[in-house]
């Protein structure tokens, strides 16, 4: 719930629901599978607005897949919710096992681009924000050992990338501990961030979102 976070800190008070899994595709959304609750939530919300987010190196492999099933979840949402696809970072073996030489986060956004099922749909550019930090930053890693999923550096990056592209509003000045309290009695940390890798990923985020070119 890090952007309801950041939501709040600015005055906003977003209410984020999510179904999310480990490894979920838009086939697994669609067909509730792994748990998830997506067609459910779409069905039953008239969100203000939705992101939806493919596994991660399926519009590499299975563009016309991912094609299909979104097209599916458009079908049903709300009609004047804004939607976003979110298109993800590259990471080494993405690069690897698919025989790409161009960042692959540039491949993946280029790949949705072009199946957008409206011009409606806007893309979320997270992997175009990693590239960028990992050009200008080489020495930062933005992920865990694993050099796949992303570490609270990672994280808070992303929900710069989210965070301003859904609102129009710089995440400059947002807090670096991103926090809950339970109950008055327990502080729940989503992560910590320290500040000036804070405004790194700030004005990353920034640059990304409101100066693309």
């Amino acid at each position: 719930m890090t952007i309801e976070q950041f939501s709040k800190y600015k005055g906003l008070n977003w209410e984020v629901h999510q179904s999310t899994a480990g490894g979920a595709s838009f086939k697994h959304h669609w067909n509730s599978e792994k748990g998830l609750s997506s067609i459910r939530k779409i069905k039953n919300n008239t969100y203000t607005h939705l992101i939806f987010q493919e596994y991660s190196n399926y519009p590499l492999v299975a563009l016309d897949t991912t094609q299909k099933y979104l097209n599916l979840m458009y079908k049903i949402a709300n009609k004047n919710s804004k939607k976003f696809l979110y298109a993800t970072w590259s990471y080494p073996n993405i690069l690897k096992n698919n025989n790409i030489s161009t960042p692959s986060s540039m491949v993946i956004e280029d790949k949705l681009e072009k199946i957008r099922p409206d011009s409606d749909v806007d893309i979320l550019p997270v992997g175009r924000a990693f590239d960028l930090f990992q050009l200008k930053y080489p020495n930062q890693t933005l992920f865990t050992s694993d050099n796949k999923h992303p570490n609270p550096i990672g994280c808070y990056l992303a929900a710069c990338v989210i965070f301003s592209k859904i609102s129009s509003q710089s995440s400059l000045g947002i807090p670096r501990r991103v926090f809950e309290n339970i109950n008055n009695e327990k502080d729940i940390y989503y992560f910590i961030v320290e500040e000036k890798m804070a405004k790194k990923c700030q004005l990353i985020a920034d640059e990304v979102v409101f100066d693309p070119n």
